[in-house]
């Protein structure tokens, strides 16, 4: 058992590790691997103790085994949303693209967000619309990510005057927002296509709606080397959306 839980804590500490090489982030998927691999290596080395007083307390047994449950079918069930949520049939309007912003690495767009931009680009091509890039200021940079966002999509060949740059959000609750003020500020459930990655396009269709927009996916595919990273990220901030509105 001790042999187990060894491997299972140097897997989730060579994941964080291999995560922060390749990004230079720290966010809360990484910390909550990071806590589950400290968790692995207690049990690792006091498993024994662990378990002994476990079998003597029947209460905390039952408490625990109700917890592993309750949180594996919420974790099914927020996937199942997360799968329900990324194919939609196209809208009826000419109706403009989102891009929802998702970092820079030294001014440029992250591997992520460069498949956001590349979806969307392949949208643009289909039916030239107009393309809002939605991303403001991170702490470590001199240029927002809206504006990142349409440089790159000018050089990949959109028109400069197709691309609006929303360039004051830090969430995606903001994304939305302050989009809305940008292309219908008074108009009722204006239809809009949002790419953002698939794993995210549910809470941004929900978060969209409550802003006022009628939301129309258009996903990009996740890197697979994310993908446990970002779905762990994603099932608390859904979570925390339902909660608070935002």
């Amino acid at each position: 058992m001790s042999i187990l839980f060894g491997l299972l804590a140097i897997s989730c500490f060579l994941y964080v590790f291999s995560l922060y090489y390749v990004s230079g982030n720290i966010d809360f998927g990484i910390i909550v691997i990071t806590v589950m691999g400290i968790i692995f290596l207690l049990l690792a080395i006091f498993h024994q103790r662990f378990f002994s007083f476990i079998r003597k307390k029947k209460w905390l047994r039952n408490m625990l085994t109700v917890l592993i449950v309750l949180s594996v079918v919420m974790i099914v069930f927020l996937e199942i949303l997360m799968y329900q949520a990324q194919e939609d049939p196209p809208p009826s309007s000419d109706a403009p693209i989102l891009v929802l912003g998702a970092g820079l690495i030294n001014g440029e767009p992250s591997p992520t967000l460069k498949r956001r931009l590349n979806k969307a680009y392949e949208l643009y091509q289909q039916n030239p619309t107009t393309i809002v890039t939605s991303g403001g200021v991170d702490y470590n940079e001199q240029i927002s990510e809206g504006e990142a966002m349409k440089r790159y999509l000018v050089s990949l060949g959109v028109e400069p005057t197709d691309v609006l740059v929303e360039d004051k959000s830090t969430s995606t609750h903001e994304n939305f927002l302050f989009s809305k003020e940008l292309l219908a500020p008074s108009e009722l459930n204006p239809e809009i296509i949002v790419v953002t990655n698939d794993f995210h396009m549910f809470r941004a269709k929900m978060i969209g709606s409550r802003v006022g927009f009628t939301v129309y996916a258009a996903p990009s595919k996740t890197p697979k080397h994310i993908l446990v990273q970002t779905h762990i990220r994603e099932y608390f901030a859904i979570i925390n959306s339902f909660l608070f509105q935002k």
